[in-house]
């Protein structure tokens, strides 16, 4: 074993203390220590993503079902696209992509720059989402209209998007949740913990039938450190200041995404 990878599982072990921490931001780590110390493929990175995202997921979702924080109509109105969106992507498309995608002069946008270039918008979403949230309250809520078909369209755009990148993206379900289904942002929160479970289980099941890359070996050895640090994060997380380490993390998700762009355009 390299210093690569014992970095590497140092690092799958933080990510799983960040979500233990926060609650969310697992795929904002795993993804850059998958590929940059494990050194892995962009493409096979994000399946492995979607597994561990699934797992955190799945966790908060059952507390959101005791604590009755979950709209199940809005959630099968975004899900379904979502999940077929997530699926296709994963199960058809992204496996398929050529090793070239495009060239600009003598650059050439290779399937592993595409995705990470994709990935580095998610991480400076997170990241603003991240920074600019000042507490953790509930806003009064506006008087937004109901329309479902608003919402699956945007599920299967964003199902899409996500696919592609291996996160779960609940900085972007619970507005979509909010302005389309007129929920309140606790429960749109807690629906969207559901979905980001459902859509990472679902595009990982695509990974498992397209990609012949999966070592299930290091998958559950990954997991298993990343798990670890989910129990410290969530023995901690009522020892911290969640508001003020949210925006601190906000800004090393910022510097990470930063680091991509310029390691995947002049540093390659």
């Amino acid at each position: 074993m390299d210093i690569y990878e014992v970095l590497g599982y140092a690092g799958a072990f933080f990510t799983g203390l960040v979500l233990g921490l926060l609650g969310g931001g697992g795929a904002m780590l795993s993804i850059p220590v998958l590929v940059y110390l494990f050194r892995l493929d962009a493409a096979v990175a994000t399946g492995y993503s979607l597994f561990l995202v699934g797992i955190a997921a799945l966790s908060g979702t059952a507390q959101n079902i005791r604590k009755q924080l979950i709209d199940y109509k809005a959630a099968l109105y975004y899900g379904v696209p979502s999940v077929v969106a997530v699926y296709v992507v994963r199960r058809f498309v992204i496996h398929s992509l050529p090793d070239v995608l495009f060239s600009i002069g003598s650059y050439e946008v290779d399937r592993n720059h595409f995705i990470l270039f994709l990935f580095s918008i998610v991480m400076f979403g997170a990241a603003y989402k991240m920074i600019t949230d000042s507490n953790g309250e509930e806003k009064p809520l506006e008087d937004y209209s109901t329309n479902y078909f608003s919402l699956a369209l945007y599920a299967a755009g964003t199902g899409a998007f996500l696919g592609f990148v291996g996160a779960g993206g609940g900085f972007l379900i619970a507005p979509a949740l909010v302005y389309f289904a007129n929920l309140t942002m606790k429960k749109a929160i807690g629906t969207s913990l559901l979905l980001v479970a459902v859509n990472s289980f679902i595009g990982f099941a695509g990974d498992l039938s397209s990609n012949p890359y999966l070592d299930g070996r290091f998958l559950f050895l990954f997991s298993v450190f990343s798990v670890s640090g989910v129990f410290v994060g969530n023995y901690f997380s009522g020892f911290v200041n969640n508001r003020q380490l949210k925006k601190t993390f906000g800004w090393f998700i910022l510097a990470a995404g930063v680091y991509i762009v310029v390691k995947e355009t002049f540093l390659r």
